[in-house]
Formats: C-alpha cells, structure tokens, sequence
C-alpha cells in the first residue's frame, strides 16, 4: 500500500487505514450514478439541471458521496485527442457535487458496464480480433498514462475529489489477456497509472475496483498485488459467487460483502464501492442492504456506495441487451424511494452520527491463507483443493462462533491468540516452520486438511503420520467431539488416514483413525483436524446441516479463547467497535426469520454478564452499549422491528 496521501484541495487522507478529511474520520456513504433518461450517454446528453437536483436529494438523504464514471470512448473520441466539452463538462460535475457537499469518486478507464464494452473505436482491432491489448501494448500503455493524467489534472483543483479509480472491473475488458497476467504485471500497471494519476493531482488517493473475483478469480488483480495502491475497492453480489448462496435472503448472502472486505483488509484500506442484489423483490432487497452494510461496515470498511441511485428509463446500450439493469436503483423511475433507499438512509445516518469514527479492535484470531499459486504450478500433482471456498466458509464458522478474526500473512502471527490454517492443500515448507514457531511461543493453531498428502511431513508440527488412503468414505465419514457430531462429505477421491503419534487423539472416525488431534508444542498447542471441513461445506444448505462452528468455538473454550460480545443465536452477528475508550457493540441479524436473543459480555474475569434481550427482525439490526455494573433486569428487554431500532 502506497503511504499515507493528502490531496491539498479536498483534504482527504488516510490515516492509519482509516479516511479522513479536514482531521476528522470520514466514513463514505454514496450511490454509484447515472442520470435515469440519459444512463451511461449523460456525457452527451448533458442535462447540469437533472444532475443539481439529484446531487440535492443524495445529500437531504444524508450521503456524502458520488461514484461516477468517465467513459473513455466519450472523453478521447479520437485516440490522442480530448473532447473539450466533456473536460468542461467534468469539471461542471464536480461543481455541482460540492455545491451539496458531495465527494466525488471518478472512475477513469471506464469501458466494461453492465456486461458490454464502451470501447474507444479507435482501439478496436478487426472484427475477429480483440482490441490492442491494455497492459502489454506500449502504444495503449502511453494512452492510459495520457488519459488518466489527463482526467486527474482536469479535477487537480476540485476540493471534493475523494480518489481516482483507475478503471472499473478492468480485467472483463479482455478476460484472456488479463488472465495472463502475472501478479508482478498487475502491480506494474497499477504503478505506472497511480504515478501519473499523483503527477496530475498531487496526493490524490488511488484505487482500482473489482468484483468479487478480485478474491475468489483465477486473475492477479487481487488485494494482495495491491502495494502502489492507497485503497483495494471490492464489489459484492449474492447472486455471482461460487459459494452456493441459496437467495438473497440466505445467512450466507449477507455474510458474503463483509468476507470480502476482511479478505481486502488484510492488504489495504478497503472502500465496498459497489453493493447490492439482484433477481429479488424490494422486501428482500431492502433487508439485504441493511444487514450487509452493516456487517460491512463492522467487518472494517471505509465507504459503501450503493449501486444504484435510480431505476432507468433509458434503453440505450447496456439497457437494450440487459434490461434487468433498469430496475436496481434505490428510487423507481418515477423517483420513488424503495424500501432499500429507506434502509441505506438509516445506516448512513448511523455510521456519520453515533458510530461515526468507530472502528473494529484488533481480532484474537487469525486465518491464514497459504501464498495463492497458478493451477499449473502443479500440474497432475495440484491437490485441486478450494482454499477460496475453505476461507469463506471459515468466515461464516468465525461469525457464527462470534470469534472476532483477520486474515493474515506469516508475518504477525504472534499477536493472535489463535490462527486458522483452513487450508486443504500441503503447508509450503516456510509457512510449517513459522507455524511451529507460532505454536512453540505459546499460540493455538488449528489445521484442517483434506488432501491425501496434507499431513505428510506435518509430524513435528502437529503429532500426526500419515498412513495410507481411501476410498471407502463410510470408514470416515462422521466423528463427535464436544457433544457434538460433526458429518464429513469427502468428495470422491482418495480419503486420507492418519496415525496420531505424538498428539491426544480428541475424536476419532468409524474405523478407529484420528479426526482430531491436538498437539502440546512449547508454550502452545496445535490442532490437526484430518477434514477439509471448511471446503466440505460448499454446497447447497449444508451450512444449516451442523453446528459447525462449535469446532471453532469449543477449541477457543478450552484454550481460554472467548468472545468479547456474543449471542445466544449463532445466527446473530456481534462485532465490538472502539473510539477511544468508546464502546459500541454491533449486532446483525443474518437469519431468515425473526430472532430473539440475549446478547452477553465476557466479564475480566471470563464469565457472561448478560447485556440486552433483543428482538430482531430477519435482517434486523442493533447497536448495544454496556458497563461494568450488574446485568440488566431481564425484563430490559427491546424490539427491533428494522435498522433503526437501536438497543
């Protein structure tokens, strides 16, 4: 990540991962834009009158900011040269955000939207061929610098530019090339339009968005590779995921946005510039925006912009060929708020109100990630296992156990009480010897594995041996500890059966073998779980199979590991937020279905003190606040029939 930046027009920095302006925190709450009559044309069919009054009612609704987007076709019609009144027209944009005190978020190599591509012509090659490539042709790679030093410089003195984004989603411009790319490519390319995006606009913040497969995709754009950076921007759909998300309405889907962002946060700052659902109706959209902005925004975020601000009547390109994008807005056509908009106005309020500079403590646990290599780094030998899959689901089991936790490197494992390996392929040889390490200075670890070959080598680390394989799953398919059982789905494929040689065995498997051991390792210990567990359950309702994350949750009780703020429901979602000597506690509902639930405080002493009796609506959401007098009086009871129902 690039170091800490200011712009010396708009005042807008980064502090210790956190975005201030004017020496306060900012937290950014914002819509992504196009006028509703003209769509992605508002460049050329300018209407400043319809802009005013739009910016108006984002800031009576009380957002602060506006994600726009700069289509390069319109801006250089002819390579090399820039059309004036589009200059003139961004400039007269960012005029009218600031007159309602908006920050604007430009989005500069905008050329994928909506599934289609708004190419300049002139980078077009012939019908059968894709365009010049953008990150090896050094043709295009001047036109890029040029372009966005030239977006940058137009906006150097506007006093609300929050920070550039070098392009949306820019690998779907040309899925074959981008996928080429080594990671060292990426960060070059990202370097090379940060520094002449700064040159342009000195201290300008720089990110560059992605959806999803920023985390989860075969590609180098990812947080990780994200050092000339200021900011990673993440977008979040429950509907594209491989993870088996059931509905919008399911735990997994508003579980889904606050995963990524932990998994960005990891790297760098991250701002959720995209966030909403598709293919459901308003009711359930209204309670996914809620409970996900909120998780969010618990989870570390620094802004969340909604995508959209209102329904199209425009059916020009994209809206000809994907008629459903017309309809995602927050206001109908006829500029109707929707539910949602009723839902996102209340979070807004809360988190630049009350919760306003808030932000999550350091987490007792960490969930480490082996280093991710290409598939053919493997070749036959590759385990084929789902360490994407495995994280999120280790996710869900976390917020479920109410186990507060980052993903993490090798490099600060010291200050977690407990780290997660839930990996399913073997430990590189680096990360099992700084594991050890991690465990012989007093730390818990816990490793499930699922390959024929993860524990092989592992003896020292975790007291296991390896003693053959197989096929029969019925010899492994189930084991109970801590009063409870636990199913194993093997996938077809070899099953791997281990020995426990210098570990207790704590549950074993029908056939007599290990399912999990703990080893005692210098001042810690080491937990050997012979399970892709985490893996295992990507599948269609099989997260509401178990009580899987008592596996987590009992390993932290017996190491002395305890939530800080839980729930009775794992279902119920509880982060504590800090400011200063602040306290705040945020708790979400991700369940379906109402819930009432006692939240509880981990007393010094590691007792429960009962905290508040809520009642939330599916998706509901409420703040706690606490002392350390007595619990309340169990009739302190309160009701939370939406997001503003505040505990």
């Amino acid at each position: 990540m690039a170091a800490a930046a200011v712009s010396p027009a708009c005042g807008t920095r980064l502090v210790e991962g956190v975005l201030h302006r004017d020496g306060r925190p900012l937290f950014c709450v914002g819509v992504n834009y196009f006028p509703s009559r003209a769509g992605c044309d508002y460049w050329r069919d300018w209407d400043p009158a319809v802009l005013d009054a739009d910016f108006a009612r984002m800031a009576a609704l009380g957002f602060n900011t506006v994600r726009i987007f700069v289509f390069w076709a319109d801006f250089e019609p002819t390579e090399g040269s820039y059309d004036p009144r589009m200059t003139a027209r961004l400039r007269e944009l960012a005029v009218l955000a600031e007159r309602h005190h908006l920050l604007v978020l430009p989005s500069l190599l905008t050329i994928w939207m909506n599934g289609q591509l708004f190419d300049p012509p002139w980078r077009a090659g012939p019908p059968w061929r894709a365009g010049r490539d953008l990150w090896r042709d050094p043709v295009m790679a001047e036109r890029q610098r040029a372009f966005v030093g030239h977006i940058a410089g137009t906006l150097r003195h506007a006093p609300n530019i929050l920070a550039y984004d070098i392009g949306d989603e820019i690998p779907h411009v040309d899925p074959a090339a981008s996928h080429s790319l080594g990671a060292h490519e990426v960060r070059a390319w990202w370097a090379d339009l940060a520094e002449a995006i700064r040159t342009a606009d000195p201290g300008a913040l720089v990110l560059q968005a992605n959806e999803g497969s920023a985390v989860f995709g075969d590609h180098a754009f990812r947080p990780e590779h994200a050092r000339p950076l200021d900011l990673v921007a993440l977008h979040g759909f429950p509907l594209w995921t491989p993870f088996h998300i059931e509905s919008a309405a399911a735990e997994k889907a508003t579980a889904y946005l606050p995963y990524l962002v932990r998994r960005g946060r990891a790297h760098a700052p991250v701002l959720v510039d995209e966030m909403g659902s598709y293919g459901c109706d308003e009711a359930t959209a209204a309670r996914y925006l809620r409970a996900a902005a909120h998780s969010a925004f618990a989870a570390g975020a620094v802004g969340i912009c909604v995508w959209c601000w209102q329904d199209f009547t425009s059916e020009s390109k994209p809206y000809a060929l994907r008629p459903g994008e017309r309809f995602v807005g927050l206001l109908d056509m006829d500029g109707r708020e929707k539910p949602a908009m009723d839902a996102f106005r209340g979070f807004a309020r809360r988190v630049t109100g009350e919760l306003a500079g808030f932000r999550p403590l350091p987490a007792r646990v960490g969930v480490f990630l082996p280093e991710r290599a290409r598939d053919h780094d493997g070749g036959y030998l590759a385990s084929g296992a789902d360490t994407d899959a495995a994280a999120f689901y280790a996710h869900c089991l976390l917020q479920q156990a109410h186990l507060p936790y980052e993903f993490t490197g090798t490099e600060d494992l010291e200050r977690y009480a407990m780290v997660i390996c839930p990996s399913v392929r073997p430990l590189p040889l680096a990360a099992q010897r700084r594991l050890g390490e991690y465990t012989v200075a007093g730390g818990v670890l816990l490793y499930s594995t699922g390959d024929p070959l993860g524990s092989a080598g592992l003896e020292e680390l975790f007291g296991v041996r390896i003693r053959d394989f197989t096929l029969n799953t019925a010899e492994q398919d189930r084991f109970t500890w801590a009063d409870t059982p636990f199913p194993v789905h093997w996938p077809a494929g070899r099953i791997p059966v281990v020995d426990s040689t210098l570990a207790e065995t704590l549950a074993r498997y029908p056939n007599g073998a290990p399912a999990l051991a703990r080893r005692q390792r210098g001042g810690g210990v080491a937990y050997f779980l012979n399970a892709p567990l985490e893996a295992l359950l990507n599948a269609p309702y099989r997260l509401q199979e178990a009580p899987w994350h008592r596996l987590y949750a009992a390993i932290g009780e017996k190491e002395g590991i305890r939530p800080e703020l839980f729930a009775d429901e794992p279902l119920v979602e509880t982060t504590v937020l800090a400011r200063g000597d602040e306290r705040r506690g945020v708790v979400v509902n991700h369940a379906t279905a109402p819930v009432t639930t006692t939240v509880y405080r981990t007393s010094a002493a590691g007792d429960p003190r009962a905290v508040r009796h809520l009642s939330l609506e599916p998706k509901g959401v409420a703040l706690v606040r606490w002392h350390d007098g007595p619990p309340p009086h169990p009739a302190a009871t309160g009701s939370t029939a939406g997001q503003d129902g505040e505990q």
